[in-house]
């Protein structure tokens, strides 16, 4: 199992490099973008905006605080990644080679779970660090909230990749891109009717007040809910692997 999972980590070897260099990458953007809104060319040009009129500091704050967090994503988004695992064993044949081996089914898709897993603690904890260095050089960013939102979005992670992975063994590695597309379409699609059946269709001053409120609950759940979605988003990938072996057991390793 322990020789699987190094495989895995063979498999994602180049992918690890170029994780290193984007989460050093984005620490370094990330703090001098931080300092030059308080200091550099930035904040000269927000001073001259405001003198002019054309820009209101809550629309400045709202940009720039929006700048930063999709910037600190970027590390924990390298998890989706775990999938050239499953491209690379169909492309060398040996997904069909391993299931032969005298290992139970488990421990064969197990090492596959518990390899996503490192990678998702190795990618976590490069966002985690950029958020820390962020929140030593900006008042605005508090280390807590820093914190909350990345783990609210790593278990948003995780749980996108149950149900991947879950697919892959469901429906075959040749459909990884179709499995890969589908969740966001779906979310796509789905928020799209609820919000035109549940906002849009408003007054334009019940409107507002609507996305406010969803703004500041989806904000109340990512600062004060990380730790329960990330507990959530573990029991996904338990019921995802349970779920997996049930698969690999009836085709008899036929992914």
């Amino acid at each position: 199992m322990a020789g699987l999972i190094r495989k895995d980590m063979y498999c994602l070897k180049k992918i690890l490099k170029t994780f290193f260099i984007v989460t050093i990458s984005v620490i370094v953007l990330s703090v001098l973008f931080i300092i030059s809104s308080k200091y550099g060319n930035i904040a000269k040009g927000i001073e001259e905006m405001r003198a002019e009129n054309e820009l209101a500091e809550e629309t400045f704050y709202s940009f720039f605080q929006m700048a930063v967090w999709l910037t600190l994503f970027i590390p924990i988004s390298f998890l989706s990644m775990v999938v050239e695992c499953f491209k690379e064993d169909k492309k060398a044949g040996f997904a069909k080679i391993v299931f032969s081996m005298p290992l139970d089914h488990k421990k064969i898709v197990g090492s596959r779970y518990l390899s996503c897993m490192l990678f998702a603690a190795v990618s976590l904890a490069g966002s985690l660090l950029a958020g820390f260095f962020v929140s030593l050089v900006s008042e605005v960013f508090k280390l807590q909230r820093l914190f909350g939102y990345i783990f609210c979005f790593s278990a948003a992670l995780l749980i996108y990749m149950s149900f991947v992975m879950f697919m892959l063994y469901f429906l075959g590695v040749e459909k990884a891109d179709f499995i890969q597309c589908a969740p966001f379409v779906i979310l796509f699609v789905a928020a799209v009717i609820w919000f035109q059946r549940k906002v849009f269709s408003l007054p334009e001053a019940e409107m507002e007040a609507a996305l406010s409120n969803l703004v500041d609950s989806i904000s109340e759940i990512m600062t004060e809910k990380s730790g329960l979605l990330f507990l959530i988003a573990l029991g996904c990938m338990a019921l995802s692997f349970w779920g997996s072996c049930k698969v690999v057991k009836k085709r008899k390793g036929d992914i």
